[in-house]
């Protein structure tokens, strides 16, 4: 019976050091996650501009504010960022002067929102979406997402497109063009 006992309790011991056995996903807050972090992008309200962070799975949203420079930062635990990283182009957009999002530890991606002052701010989660509002007059400017902004900075890397292929004829042509007539003076 001993030999049991002494089994019995090197299990319980090292079972929940194991990871895959040990977690199970939950919906309350506790255990592993399996999110996505697919998108960030920033839109005009009415009397608000948001920041969109589009996901897939269970994750759990920590925020919280830093001053000097004014900052909100949104840790997603459980998260994993598999979403183009594309950087903020810098423009102004309700107040919101750049985002930075990264895998901060292996389980959270961190989006860190610098603001020209800090303000009062909701965050809601909804449907495959955590959405981020702030306050602010200026909500006429255009819209920006990290999707637009990786095929782009994907199609500038990838170099202008190529010219059009010329036949032999043509460059002639055009060089002759260009000559003045023989007999002129």
């Amino acid at each position: 019976m001993k030999p049991m006992l002494a089994l019995a309790t090197l299990f319980a011991v090292a079972l929940p050091s194991v990871p895959a056995l040990a977690a199970t996903p939950t919906g309350d807050g506790g255990g592993v996650r399996d999110g996505e972090v697919r998108a960030v992008s920033v839109r005009a309200a009415s009397g608000n501009v948001e920041v969109v962070i589009d996901l897939q799975g269970a994750i759990d949203v920590q925020d919280f504010t830093l001053n000097g420079p004014a900052r909100l930062v949104l840790d997603l635990v459980g998260a994993r960022l598999t979403g183009p990283a594309a950087l903020y182009d810098g423009q102004n957009r309700g107040g919101i002067r750049n985002i930075r999002y990264a895998q901060f530890k292996p389980d959270v991606v961190r989006v860190v929102i610098d603001l020209d002052v800090l303000k009062d701010y909701k965050v809601q989660r909804g449907a495959g979406q955590v959405r981020v509002s702030l306050g602010t007059e200026r909500t006429g400017f255009a819209s920006w997402s990290s999707l637009t902004a990786a095929n782009l900075a994907a199609a500038a890397a990838s170099g202008p497109p190529p010219a059009p292929p010329t036949s032999a004829a043509g460059r002639i042509r055009r060089r002759a063009s260009a000559r003045p007539p023989s007999g002129a003076r």
